[in-house]
């Protein structure tokens, strides 16, 4: 699972370049791989990543566990002066956030 994930730089789904690192999310966001993602990006964070893109494209099923994973990762870079953006998200992905009252954290 986690080595499926990918970390890379590029471009936002609009065209505009990153100015972070992207970080490409599994297939499923779900309790069994939540903390191996987790893993991931607090490695991220502690070597100092401020901004940074989630690529959304692969999710094809994110559970409560994934949506937390998000809300406190975009807490964390905001506490941080950073940014969180999600990138390439799929209509089942956004109407989880939207069904967990949260979807203001995809603005």
């Amino acid at each position: 699972m986690a080595e499926e994930s990918l970390l890379s730089a590029g471009m936002h789904e609009d065209g505009s370049l990153l100015d972070g690192l992207c970080f490409a999310l599994p297939i499923e966001m779900t309790i069994e791989v939540v903390d191996a993602v987790a893993s991931e990006l607090r490695k991220l964070i502690s070597n100092g990543a401020m901004n940074l893109t989630l690529d959304a494209a692969q999710v094809e099923n994110i559970t409560t566990p994934g949506l937390q994973l998000i809300a406190s990762l975009k807490k964390t870079l905001a506490a941080r002066g950073g940014n969180l953006v999600i990138d390439n998200k799929r209509d089942s992905f956004i109407r989880a956030f939207s069904d967990a009252g949260l979807e203001g954290l995809l603005k």
